[in-house]
């Protein structure tokens, strides 16, 4: 009875999961004025960025960094690894996000540990005949 319920819980957290999975996956594309609020609150909180570029720039995709500046136009991201700065148009933006994981990232990692440790637990209680 009770590896019934253990196999349960098992199976609706990697449900879970993979449905967490599944919608951080299908992002849709951000709207300038979206782009410009987060770019502007990543500024005043001096959090670095990471931008998904539609096509290549500089023989990247994506370019991470602090944003130093923001125009109707585009903004400006100071690359973290080279130190250098990289003018970015919103229209060669396909994405923007902060970054290191997400916090449903997070979740998901935490719901697993928890899953794993509460079956641990039940396996040691059940008592082997």
């Amino acid at each position: 009875m009770i590896s019934k319920m253990i196999s349960a819980v098992l199976v609706a957290a990697i449900l879970q999961c993979s449905i967490a999975a599944q919608d951080q996956a299908r992002s849709q594309q951000q709207t300038i004025t979206t782009m410009q609020h987060f770019l502007r609150k990543a500024q005043e909180k001096n959090k670095a960025v990471k931008v998904t570029l539609n096509k290549k720039i500089n023989n990247q995709r994506k370019v991470s960094g602090g944003v130093s500046g923001i125009s109707d136009t585009g903004f400006v991201i100071d690359d973290e690894k080279t130190g250098t700065a990289t003018t970015v148009a919103y229209s060669d933006v396909r994405e923007v996000s902060y970054k290191g994981l997400s916090t449903a990232t997070q979740i998901v990692i935490v719901t697993g540990v928890v899953v794993g440790v509460l079956v641990v637990i039940a396996a040691a209680v059940v008592p082997k005949t």
